[in-house]
Order: C-alpha cells, then structure tokens, then sequence
C-alpha cells in the first residue's frame, strides 16, 4: 500500500469515527481492512512492535488472509510487526490454543512472549446477509483494550468468489506472507528476535542464541530477547546463562502488570535451570513465585512438584501434583502414584496408577509404577500382567523384559526368567541388571559357572553394582570357591554397607572356609 493510499485510508477511518456510524455502511472486505487497521494503527505509538495474533473467521485461509493484509497495513505505517511464522511455537511454548486468544490475557502472553508492545485480534462473523468485522489493539502489559475498529462487510459476489478462491485447498493453510530473512542479518532488535525464535521453533539454539544476543546488543532493554536466550540455553543445558538471563529478563519487566505473567514463565524457566543444577530449594522459591504471579500455571506446580520428589518431600510432591489433575490428570495421576511408590505405600500408587491407566490406557509408565508396586507385595501374576503390556505397548524397550523376568524369578519360573532377560539384552547389550536377573536365575537353577559368567558382564557395565557382587559371591560359594566368595561378599558390604543380607553371606562364607 503506497503512502498516499495510507494517507487516504487514515482520512476514510477519521471520517467515520468522527460521524459516530463506523460499520454503518456496508463495504468490501478489503476495504474494512484497510480502514480498520489503518484507525487503530494510528491510535498506536509511531514505530511501536506488534503482533497479529488472532482473526476469527470461517476458514483458516480466510483467517490468514485477513492477519496478512493487517500486516501490510501496519508494515506501511511504519509500525514494526512480529513475525506471524512463529505464533504457533508462541502458542505451544504458552501450552494455548489459538481459539483461545479471544481471551485478552492470552492474547497480551502471546505478544509478551514476541516482544510486542501490543497484540492485534480479530473476527470476521457471519451475519447472513453481511458480515461483521472486527478489529482490536490490546495493550500487553496492561491487557487492555486501547483500540477497537468494527464494519459491515458485504456478502457480495466478489466476497464468495474470494472466498471460494481462498478455500480451494482446505487442507493447507496460507504461509505467513511477511516474513524475517533467514539469510539477510535484520536491521532492528525485533526482527533479530523474530529470527531468534524462528530457529528455536527449529532447535537450532546455537543460531537463535546468536540472534538473541544481537538484538539484545542494538536493544539492551528488549526483556523478551534475555527470556528467549535464557530458554534457549536451557535447552543446551547451559544452566548458569540460562539463569543469568532469565534474571534479567525478570529484572526489566514490571510486575505490576501483564508482564507478571511471563515472569511467572521466566521465573518457572529460571527454577527448571536451577533444579537441573540439582539446587532443588532455589528451584522451589522460583516455583512458588511462578504460582504466586499467576496461580493458573499447573505447570510451575508439576515443575515443584518435581523438585520436592528430588528432595524426598513426597507429601508436598503429592498436594501439587494434584493442582495438575485438572490440567493433565492422567499425568497426575501417574506422578502422584509414583510419588506413593517412593514412599513406599504400594495401595496408594497401585489406586492412583490404575486411575491414570483408565483416563489413558496407553500410559506405559503408569504400568510400570503398578507393576512395580505389585511385584513388591508379592503379587507375581499381576506385576507380570503389567509389564507384559508395557512390552505390548513398547516391545523395543529392555525395561520391562527384566522387571518382567524378575517376576517370573520370583515365582520360581526360571525358565521364563532367562528368557527375558536374554530378550533384554539383545535388546540393551550394555544393560547390566538383565546380566543380573538372568545370572541370579542361572544361580536359583544351580547353574553357578553361567551365574558367575552373567554377574561377571554385569560387574564390567557396573562396577559399583552391590547385587552383582553379592550373586557372584553366591555362584562362588556354590562352587565351593570361598575365597573367592569371600572377595565379592566383602565388596558387596563396601558397596552396600547397611545391607545385612551381605554381612550374612561374607560370615557364611568365611565359616566355610575355616572349617
């Protein structure tokens, strides 16, 4: 659109604003654009940074079409706007839906998350004989509305037509048609963001790093640019950058505003950098300052949740996994069944396992925390009924083949034992509990020399395994070898020094041998 086009559709939306009936006459689509997005970018700070986040209308092409021309619009007013390419990792890094940006907040994350200043939404609706559009500025930090636009757009035949021309292929949707270069280094911190968050969408965090630090070079203040960073280099598991900048990112948005809600995700990112660190109190605080600035963040809730696990507070593991039951309840669910596991209260994590695999009869790691819990109780049968499923659901997992065989062991089928464990490491070869599993069965069987062979193996792929020593000790002591009984029993207590059973055995074997 030229500047004199601009010009004259500024003068058009003046118009009707000042005579009180905007939408009162009928006009083209095209028109309503032109005119709307014109009256609100006027309204709007000169070289502000935008982002079109949502146009309801009937088809996605429309939608698409509609969010482009708003583009072009703004693009020739001066008014730099984010590039729509990376709305859909906006949306699923938020965890939200696009139908759900008619909600205001949502629509003032998604620009936050951009680095806009405001968000531009939309709605095209069908009124039969016409259609009425719709255009708004929402302000991010404040998530309110500052500019509102509204037409009646006619339902000509030059509108079906395009829409006809439109829908032809309605299994793919328009590409964005503005977009950043990948090859041309931008010219301002916004765009450099734009191709930061372009290659993080890729994962290609080195390159989107690179961007962020350029734009955060021509901008120091642009927060959105030290969030980015701070994401990226936590997914390069470069945990003190990630938290420095997540700091930071924190420290240059106000908390007295919309802003809290992306602080609430830098303050989750930063406790997730900090918990990778293994500093689970730190991540903690974080956490709860996640919850305490936006209390609808189930995700900072499983993420402390996840942090109190680490730390054994199992308790308060179980009451915020359980903020997430609305969120995610088969998760939940299976967390907190897990969380009853560690504690060691099998009826617990037994009741809340089963409930998860109602709400999600594929959920494998649910099987294995039930199956688990079962073989604990001594209730063989069961446990071997779940991990058969998990080798249903994932038969190229070693996992459940051992914990499978082990059963079996412990029902006295050996046979079946070695069986599993044998498919287990054919599977996994540098596995070293399958080597032990299947080496103890050898031993229950009284084959001592594959016994001996198979703690052996284990013992190479895991030299701190205190069972493999104590099993080998057994092989040996079977075989009437006690010295050598003596040497692994002895490195058994070493490894495992509270284990009675291996004091047992070593005092066994050295009254043997003094006989």
């Amino acid at each position: 659109m030229t500047q004199q086009r601009l010009k004259t559709v500024f003068f058009m939306a003046a118009f009707w604003c000042a005579a009180g009936v905007a939408g009162a006459a009928d006009i083209s689509l095209q028109e309503a654009i032109g005119e709307s997005t014109a009256a609100i970018a006027e309204k709007l700070p000169a070289k502000t940074r935008v982002a079109v986040v949502a146009m309801e209308a009937e088809s996605e092409n429309l939608a698409a079409f509609i969010m482009d021309e708003v583009t072009g619009v703004l693009r020739d007013g001066n008014i730099e706007v984010a590039d729509r390419n990376n709305l859909g990792y906006a949306l699923k890094e938020l965890h939200l839906q696009a139908s759900g940006l008619a909600n205001d907040n949502d629509a003032a994350r998604v620009g936050k998350f951009l680095g806009a200043k405001y968000v531009i939404t939309g709605q095209l609706v069908n009124l039969g004989a016409s259609y009425r559009y719709r255009l708004t500025a929402i302000n991010v930090e404040s998530a309110v509305q500052e500019a509102n636009s509204r037409f009646t757009v006619k339902n000509d035949g030059a509108f079906k037509n395009m829409l006809a021309t439109l829908n032809k292929n309605k299994q793919t949707a328009r590409a964005a048609k503005y977009t950043v270069p990948e090859n041309t280094t931008p010219a301002t911190s916004g765009k450099l963001l734009d191709r930061g968050i372009l290659f993080a969408s890729r994962d290609d965090y080195d390159r989107a790093i690179e961007n962020f630090t350029a734009a955060i070079k021509l901008d120091p203040n642009n927060a959105a640019a030290y969030f980015q960073r701070g994401y990226a280099s936590r997914q390069k598991k470069d945990y003190d950058r990630a938290i420095a900048d997540l700091s930071q990112a924190i420290k240059l948005d106000p908390t007295d505003s919309m802003a809290y809600i992306n602080n609430s995700m830098a303050y989750s990112g930063r406790g997730s950098a900090y918990s990778s660190k293994g500093d689970y109190d730190r991540a903690i605080a974080d956490f709860s300052q996640a919850i305490k600035l936006d209390s609808n963040n189930k995700y900072a809730y499983g993420l402390r949740a996840g942090a109190y696990f680490n730390k054994r507070d199992y308790d308060k593991a179980v009451a915020d996994y359980r903020q997430m039951l609305e969120l995610a309840p088969a998760m939940a669910y299976a967390a907190i069944g897990e969380t009853y596991f560690k504690k060691g209260d099998y009826d617990q994590a037994i009741t809340n396992c089963t409930q998860a695999i109602k709400l999600n009869p594929n959920y494998a790691s649910a099987y294995g925390v039930r199956g688990e819990s079962y073989r604990l109780k001594g209730d063989y049968d069961r446990a071997i009924a779940d991990y058969t499923q998990i080798i249903k659901l994932e038969p190229n997992g070693a996992g459940a083949y051992v914990t499978r065989g082990e059963a079996y062991r412990k029902k006295g089928d050996y046979d079946k034992a070695i069986t599993d464990c044998t498919q287990a490491i054919k599977l996994e070869p540098n596995g070293a509990s399958a080597y032990v599993v299947r080496g103890v069965a050898y031993l229950n069987k009284g084959d001592s020399d594959k016994a001996v062979a198979d703690c052996t193996q284990a013992i190479k792929l895991e030299p701190n395994g205190a069972l493999a020593y104590s099993s080998r000790g057994k092989a040996y002591h079977l075989k009437g070898d006690y010295d050598r009984a003596i040497a692994d029993f002895s490195q058994a207590v070493k490894l495992a020094p509270n284990d009675a059973d291996y004091k047992e055995n070593l005092e066994s074997a050295r009254r043997m041998r003094g006989r």
